[in-house]
């Protein structure tokens, strides 16, 4: 049975917001207070590279200003240079120790550089100060998820929701705290409105998908990650499966074909297509995609399986045989692989593996009445009379109306010319299953040699009627009715 499954995967989408602002001491002689009134302007004017310039002078010039080194950390942080911010915001924040500005500024500083201690000292004096700012807030509940500290990061989040609650980065890091903390239901519903608050975001679109699928809410997901657009393999996937569901095979292997391009060392991904393309009837396509999930995972066993089923039933009997060898080595206590070895090893012509492998399989399940049939018939094939008696009359002391095993019997006494034995199992298994065809054609055969043609005849036709095409039947009855 081919079988898929899909795999559910996150993207945390983080943006840390800066709140800039710096102010002027009073306290200051004319000429330095000039030049930085001069050069702030510079700034406000947007001007920003030359308003660096020339607090970089400036700070060389007087570097224990507290206004300039606030000035300064500042245009770092504006030029995306946090790492040289640092050092004049530590000491203006030393200069103003209330300075939540300052202290806002060096927390973002910290964060960008990945100080992530420093960063949370920072923005809760801030907070502390002014429990109104937003940023940090926000950013402190980022740095809780950075350290997978969910519940904290939940928290903050919530209390910077509570100051700008139509923030769709809020939404979505609170998101990705609640799952994180394993509270999918509460995540499907943070995504779901960070994407409705914008709509054109794919990255929120994707989380509100799987969150919502993922909680088994497939009706609300469907329009998420339709909005996300499917050259995302994990939204293809999940998309697919959807469409699978309702029925849409069609759409749900377009579905996967358009995420092929970034589809990459996703086994998963090659093996979902893989089933769908067997589904849809493109068995080579199949193939090739099973190729490539166990290029990427040689020891796959879905994907070997479904590789094995799909040689076996191209006739591809001997590549079927060492796929299934390889999936019982794999997967030892496998019964069903093991079934599966058998079965393509028979079709292969390795009665001896084919033997082996039933044999493993009714050692560990010998009520299996299917296979000890089969290994019945191997054994006979291959001349061990005594064997496969032994493997029939198990069944019959179970099954006393089997075909197959009474038909089996009955080729056993052919064998041995106990013709009258031979009739009585022929019939007895036409008697079970008016329908099994190779009991009339070796009742047949018993017929003819005991000298009564024109009933061997009459039990061929019986057979064609049932099988027309046939070729032991019609090879037979066109002998005797030639002879």
């Amino acid at each position: 049975m081919l079988t898929s499954r899909v795999r559910s995967l996150r993207h945390v989408f983080l943006a840390a917001g800066l709140f800039f602002a710096v102010g002027l001491a009073s306290a200051q002689t004319p000429a330095t207070a000039q030049q930085i009134n001069d050069a702030s302007q510079l700034y406000k004017d947007g001007k920003t590279g030359e308003a660096l310039a020339r607090f970089e002078e400036l700070y060389r010039q007087d570097p224990a200003n507290v206004d300039v080194q606030s000035w300064t950390g500042f245009l770092y942080l504006r030029s995306n240079q946090p790492e040289k911010a640092i050092e004049p915001l530590e000491k203006a924040a030393v200069g103003r120790p209330n300075n939540l500005e300052v202290q806002n500024n060096l927390g973002n500083a910290y964060f960008q550089t990945k100080a992530y201690d420093k960063a949370l000292v920072a923005y809760g004096k801030v907070s502390a100060g002014n429990a109104t700012m937003f940023e940090p807030r926000y950013n402190t509940g980022v740095i809780h998820i950075q350290r997978r500290d969910y519940p904290a990061a939940i928290t903050e989040l919530k209390a910077a929701e509570g100051l700008k609650g139509n923030d769709p980065f809020v939404k979505n890091n609170l998101g990705v705290a609640y799952e994180g903390a394993k509270d999918y239901g509460g995540a499907a519903v943070s995504f779901k409105a960070a994407s409705d608050l914008q709509p054109e975001n794919v990255a929120f679109a994707r989380n509100a998908g799987l969150a919502l699928v993922r909680v088994k809410r497939e009706a609300e997901a469907r329009p998420y990650l339709e909005r996300a657009g499917v050259s995302d393999p994990d939204v293809a996937m999940a998309l697919a499966g959807i469409y699978t569901r309702a029925g849409d095979r069609t759409k749900a292997l377009a579905a996967y074909e358009a995420a092929e391009a970034k589809a990459g060392s996703n086994s998963t991904y090659w093996y979902n297509i893989g089933v769908l393309r067997a589904q849809t009837g493109n068995s080579e396509g199949a193939r090739a995609a099973y190729d490539k999930a166990l290029a990427i995972s040689p020891n796959d066993v879905d994907a070997l399986n479904n590789l094995g089923m799909l040689q076996f039933r191209r006739g591809q009997y001997k590549e079927a045989e060492t796929t299934f060898d390889k999936l019982a080595g794999i997967n030892p206590n496998s019964l069903v692989a093991k079934m599966n070895l058998g079965a393509a090893a028979a079709k292969a012509g390795d009665t001896d593996k084919a033997i082996a492998a039933w044999k493993d399989v009714l050692h560990v399940d010998p009520k299996r009445t299917t296979i000890r049939l089969s290994l019945a018939d191997a054994l006979l094939d291959q001349g061990d009379t005594a064997g496969a008696r032994t493997h029939y009359l198990t069944v019959l002391r179970t099954e006393k109306d089997s075909p197959e095993a009474l038909n089996g019997i009955g080729q056993i006494h052919l064998m041995e010319s106990k013709l009258p034995q031979a009739e009585a199992a022929f019939r007895g298994a036409i008697a079970a299953d008016p329908k099994y065809v190779p009991a009339y054609n070796n009742l047949a055969i018993t017929l003819e040699r005991s000298n009564r043609k024109k009933e061997a005849i009459a039990s061929l036709e019986k057979a064609a009627r049932l099988a027309p095409n046939d070729a032991d039947v019609k090879r037979n009855l066109r002998r005797l009715k030639g002879a």
